[in-house]
């Protein structure tokens, strides 16, 4: 039985990232195209959404074969790393977001990103929220057999098992089901506040 959240607000350690995979990295191979964007997304003219300052993705999130790394997108050497060896479990939701500031069609359109809640040894907690994106699912297999347990607390795979299930599915699932899960777990419906830290 899982216990229900109380009062889900974003902890003090909070990362709004995007996740790194192989096939993302490739989209980024080119220096110039990469200084590109980041140029653009400094003016607030953003080539690629997910580097402008109105749709603020700050960090990538990657999943290493033996730590976390969360790295700041304008910024490589700005990096945080979380070694597994630390890391308790993590307990992973979906949370509908809402960007408030960022234009109409941003204030009005609500989006159903992933949201782990990273447990670690020393009792403290860390937050990353990146959009939902299939590829997790490889992630959390991946970290299964170094024991480190990864709780899908809304049974998403389960759910969803196979990428074609997921892009068809997962959205409207969560339009019909997200406030009555968002009332049981404390999840912010819609989460609109934003830490860049």
């Amino acid at each position: 039985m899982v216990k229900k959240k109380e009062g889900n607000e974003m902890r003090q350690k909070y990362y709004y990232a995007r996740l790194m995979t192989e096939k993302r990295k490739k989209s980024y191979a080119s220096k110039t195209k990469t200084m590109l964007k980041r140029a653009a997304a400094m003016s607030g003219f953003a080539i690629d959404p997910s580097m402008s300052m109105s749709h603020p993705f700050i960090r990538g999130c990657e999943f290493r074969y033996n730590e976390i790394e969360l790295y700041r997108l304008q910024d490589l050497n700005d990096t945080f790393t979380i070694p597994y060896s630390k890391i308790k479990w993590m307990d992973f939701f979906v949370v509908a977001r809402r960007w408030a500031g960022g234009g109409v069609m941003m204030a009005l359109n609500v989006m159903y990103n992933f949201d782990l809640v990273i447990h670690l040894k020393d009792d403290k907690e860390i937050e990353v929220e990146f959009p939902a994106d299939y590829s997790f699912r490889t992630i959390i297999d991946q970290l299964r057999p170094i024991n480190v347990p990864v709780i899908d607390q809304f049974d998403v795979f389960a759910n969803f098992p196979n990428e074609r299930a997921f892009k068809k599915e997962f959205v409207p699932y969560f339009q019909e089901h997200y406030s009555n899960l968002a009332m049981q777990y404390g999840l912010e419906d819609p989460r609109v506040a934003f830490n860049p830290m």
